[in-house]
């Protein structure tokens, strides 16, 4: 017999810029300003806003300084979404192979391997 109950919500994983823009806009402040704050350049803030700039721990201290929220949390988001990344990249290359078209297929495997690895080695 089946077990009813509320149905299972996916797991959504996102860039940390996603949550440190929206900490910005809760705290009402601009970039400029959190720059300040934090001690971080505005353009790194900026960058990580605009999800093209990862976090490493020295900005995940920098950040806890200026938001109270712990290193470890955002050191954590960074992970989950790198592992997210490369799961995604990992199903993109398996997508539609097939052995017949192997040898034309070898560019994007080897592309695609040569993206998984720099991935991985950042995780």
């Amino acid at each position: 017999m089946a077990k009813t109950g509320k149905p299972v919500k996916p797991i959504i994983y996102f860039h940390p810029g996603v949550f440190l823009a929206e900490k910005l806009q809760e705290m009402e402040m601009s970039e400029k300003q959190f720059a300040e704050i934090s001690g971080l350049p505005e353009k790194t803030i900026t960058l990580i806003n605009s999800e093209k700039k990862d976090i490493d721990s020295s900005i995940a201290t920098s950040l806890e300084k200026a938001t109270l929220i712990p290193a470890t949390l955002w050191l954590k988001l960074q992970e989950n979404y790198n592992i997210y990344r490369f799961k995604k990249l990992a199903f993109s290359l398996f997508k539609g192979l097939s052995y017949d078209n192997y040898p034309k297929q070898t560019t994007k495997i080897h592309r695609t391997l040569k993206q998984m690895t720099k991935m991985a080695m950042a995780i």
